[in-house]
């Protein structure tokens, strides 16, 4: 059985989604951080953009490797400083036990802290972060105190339904949280991940958690696209789904 990185080519016969997307205009657009035409010697700060299954994660990690620096998400961060034990990560843990989303201004205190760390020298990725237009502004605010920034946004722009499928067909590895998709004949005693890991179909994998999710993007940050204007260059997935490497390929050459 093969197993194909999450953006591989699959049928879409089985999806019967609406293939339109909302457009939320920002009034507000974003003019305190700019492009820099020459990268040489300069901290390469990347912002991917998508709706949820869009591939983030998936390219983050490849451009990562590309140009040597590293993926952040939230995710990551707040995980990393809940394991540290630290002030910011007890105060993340509260609201996290207690159901609540964690402030802006607390994740933008350890999202500094982060990019501030060795690793961070010559830039970072930025993987489904900002999702709002206020953590877009906080963001702006961060990056103008470092005048040595070439920053450049991307967006994914990929058809819903090719969204549902890959839902259908994705698969997590349960130990390293790899993202796989795999076509029928999945047997589960011998699909591993690369790591060796067992890979499992999520709970929250189902058409019904994508709308909600796909709801709170268009709502929340949608309105992205707008507010960088002119920064963002997009790469569309639309009609059939194409292999990874090939949009890989494309979204790299946005960022030269």
């Amino acid at each position: 059985m093969r197993i194909l990185p999450i953006s591989a080519n699959f049928g879409l016969n089985s999806v019967r989604k609406n293939n339109t997307q909302t457009r939320v205009m920002s009034a507000m657009p974003c003019d305190s951080v700019s492009f820099t035409g020459k990268n040489e010697g300069l901290r390469k700060v990347i912002i991917l953009l998508g709706a949820p299954n869009s591939g983030k994660g998936t390219y983050a990690r490849k451009i990562a490797q590309n140009f040597q620096i590293p993926q952040i998400s939230t995710g990551d961060i707040l995980r990393k400083e809940l394991k540290a034990g630290s002030e910011l990560g007890k105060l993340a843990k509260a609201y996290m036990e207690s159901g609540g989303l964690v402030p802006d201004e607390l994740i933008m205190k350890i999202f500094k802290n982060r990019i501030a760390e060795k690793d961070c020298a010559k830039g970072f990725i930025l993987d489904g972060f900002p999702r709002t237009v206020n953590q877009a502004k906080q963001l702006d605010e961060l990056l103008k105190e470092d005048k040595n920034i070439s920053l450049k946004i991307v967006n994914l722009d990929v058809d819903r339904p090719i969204l549902y499928a890959r839902s259908a067909s994705r698969y997590t590895c349960e130990d390293c949280s790899r993202v796989y998709s795999i076509k029928e004949g999945y047997n589960p005693e011998t699909a591993k991940c690369e790591c060796g890991g067992k890979l499992i179909k999520r709970a929250d994998d189902t058409p019904e958690v994508l709308t909600s999710r796909l709801e709170n993007y268009d709502k929340q940050t949608l309105p992205l696209i707008d507010y960088y204007g002119s920064k963002v260059s997009n790469v569309g997935v639309h009609g059939k789904d194409a292999p990874a490497d090939e949009t890989l390929a494309r979204v790299m050459e946005k960022l030269q």
